[in-house]
């Protein structure tokens, strides 16, 4: 495994004029934080219950109700 693995910069020392005095870059493309994002959080959990039916509890409940044996 070498020492500058994937795509990292080479140290400062072996960089070129270009990569040193280039601006940092704009960050655009990135999502703006939204204004109301509390909002936005209770909205989304406001319909959810607190521990909903997983796919197999009817059946688990069908083989454990059956009649008593005796």
């Amino acid at each position: 495994m070498s020492s500058t693995e994937g795509r990292q910069s080479p140290p400062p020392e072996t960089q070129t004029d270009a990569q040193l005095k280039s601006a940092p870059g704009t960050g655009q493309g990135l999502d703006d934080t939204p204004k109301n994002k509390g909002q936005a959080n209770t909205d989304q959990l406001q319909n959810l219950s607190s521990n909903p039916k997983g796919p197999l509890d009817d059946a688990v409940k069908e083989k454990t109700d059956g009649p008593p044996k005796a």
